[in-house]
C-alpha cells in the first residue's frame, strides 16, 4: 500500500496547471523532491492547452543520496478535453523502474468514468485473503494522478472545498481537501499568496489490510500549497508536503509554469 498510495499520491501531486483558453504553447514546471531536508529527485512537467484540449508529460528521477540506495526512472503524461471549467482526461499512462523492476499502467476515460485499465505486472490472482479490491462502481466520477489537481475552481475560497477520488489503474483513493488558508510563496514563476490546503489519504480499494504503509499514512495529514496561473483561475500544486515513515518528503516547485 505505501507504493499504492504514496507512489500515487505523489504523482497525482506534481500535477501541472495552464491557462484554460490559451494558446497551446508548453509550459514548464520542476520540482525538487526531498526527504527529511535532502535531495532525493526531480520531476519536470510540459504541458500544452487550448481552449478544447491539453496534454501533460512527465519525467521523474531519483537523484542525489536516493540514487546511493535505489535508483527510480519514470514517465508519465495525460491528454484530454476542456468542460467548462473541468479538464476531462481521455487517456493517462504511466512507467517507471526502480532497481530493475518496472510497472507500468495505461488508463481509458469518458467523462469522468474508467473504460478501460491494464496494469503490469498484473494483479495476483488468487489475490491475496487481505486485499481489498476496486470495485466496477468505484471507477465513476474519478481523476487520474496527474490532471486530478487542475483546478479552476469558482472562487478560491472553494479550490480547497472538494473531495479528488483518485485512481491510477492500481488502487483508489480519495483526498478530501479542507482549507488552510494562505501563504507568501517566492519560485521562478510566481511570487504571491498560495492557497492551502490539508487532505487526509481515504484509502478505498485496491490494497492490503495488512500494509504497514497503510497503517502509518491513516490519519496523517499532508498539506498543498495551490498557486494561480496568472490570471486564468487555474490553480496547481506550487509545494507539497506528505509524511512517510523516515520523514516528511517535500515537493517544492523550482520553476513554476513558464513557457
Amino acid at each position: 500500500m505505501l507504493r499504492a498510495a504514496t507512489g500515487l499520491l505523489a504523482s497525482a501531486l506534481l500535477a501541472l496547471a495552464a491557462p484554460v483558453g490559451a494558446e497551446a504553447a508548453p509550459l514548464r514546471t520542476v520540482y525538487t523532491i526531498s526527504l527529511i531536508g535532502l535531495p532525493v529527485g526531480r520531476a519536470e512537467f510540459r504541458t500544452t492547452i487550448d481552449a478544447r484540449r491539453f496534454k501533460v508529460e512527465g519525467t521523474l528521477s531519483s537523484a542525489g543520496l536516493a540514487e546511493l540506495v535505489s535508483s527510480t526512472r519514470g514517465t508519465s503524461s495525460v491528454s484530454g478535453r476542456i468542460a467548462g471549467r473541468r479538464l476531462l482526461a481521455d487517456r493517462y499512462a504511466l512507467a517507471y523502474t526502480s532497481d530493475g523492476k518496472s510497472w507500468s499502467s495505461d488508463l481509458s476515460l469518458r467523462s469522468g468514468s474508467v473504460v478501460s485499465s491494464k496494469v503490469a505486472p498484473p494483479a495476483r490472482n488468487p489475490a491475496p485473503a487481505d486485499f481489498v479490491p476496486v470495485r466496477r462502481a468505484q471507477l465513476t466520477s474519478v481523476v487520474d494522478p496527474l490532471s486530478g489537481l487542475m483546478i479552476a475552481p469558482e472562487k478560491p475560497a472553494d479550490l480547497c472545498r472538494r473531495t479528488l477520488n483518485v485512481y491510477d489503474g492500481w488502487s483508489r483513493i480519495d483526498l478530501p481537501l479542507s482549507p488552510a488558508g494562505t501563504e507568501r510563496v517566492r519560485t521562478d514563476g510566481f511570487d504571491g499568496e498560495a492557497v492551502v490546503c490539508t487532505t487526509t489519504v481515504r484509502p478505498v480499494g485496491g490494497y492490503r489490510t495488512s500494509s504497514n504503509g497503510l497503517r502509518f499514512l491513516r490519519g496523517k495529514v499532508i498539506r498543498l500549497w495551490f498557486a494561480p496561473i496568472g490570471d486564468t483561475g487555474v490553480y496547481a500544486p506550487v509545494r507539497v508536503r506528505i509524511p512517510t515513515e523516515v520523514g516528511p518528503l517535500s515537493l517544492a516547485a523550482s520553476t513554476f509554469a513558464k513557457p
